[in-house]
């Protein structure tokens, strides 16, 4: 592991990447597995501090499609996409109330596919934001909803023809 860590990003393969408290649980999760040596598709981390910035500066009135990422966030974010090429991308969520023993979270926050470009990735983030704070999501954990810190994950995007659930205990 690397140790380019900036304050607002850190790749999957850096150390720290592995810390829930900083990436959410499946960011941490896939840092993990990438430091045994597991192939997992390179990518880095929006850390939970960052996007708690960029929700103070989104505000709640507004369209997601319409806010800016403060600047030197997005000064960390496109200084890391030399890092995964010219491929697609796929933003994920990665909060720190998802994928536990207790709540899976599954399907519930977003995940944008097929991402090229700077302003692309911009709208993909801002989407898994908004997504933390939905309906769907109030209903599904109830009052702990608003209060969960959630960090996005951009990862080069895997072409495949299927995708399927590994598990490693039964559920």
């Amino acid at each position: 592991m690397t140790t380019r860590a900036t304050t607002f990003v850190i790749g999957l393969y850096e150390e720290g990447a592995g810390d829930p408290s900083r990436t959410g649980t499946k960011a941490a999760t896939l840092a993990r597995l990438a430091a045994r040596g597991f192939p997992v598709p390179p990518g880095f981390v929006v850390t939970i501090p960052a996007c708690q910035r960029i929700l103070t500066t989104m505000g709640a009135e507004e369209s997601p499609d319409n806010r800016d990422i403060p600047g030197d966030v997005w000064a960390e974010i496109l200084s890391r996409l030399p890092e995964l090429g010219d491929d697609l991308l796929a933003v994920r969520s990665s909060g720190t109330a998802e994928d536990l023993a207790g709540a899976s979270y599954a399907g519930q926050y977003e995940t944008v596919l097929g991402v090229r470009g700077p302003e692309a990735l911009a709208n993909a983030i801002r989407h898994c934001l908004v997504s933390a704070s939905s309906e769907r999501v109030r209903a599904y954990a109830g009052p702990s909803a608003d209060s969960s810190p959630m960090a996005v994950l951009v990862q080069r995007l895997v072409p495949a023809d299927t995708a399927g659930v590994a598990f490693t205990a039964n559920p």
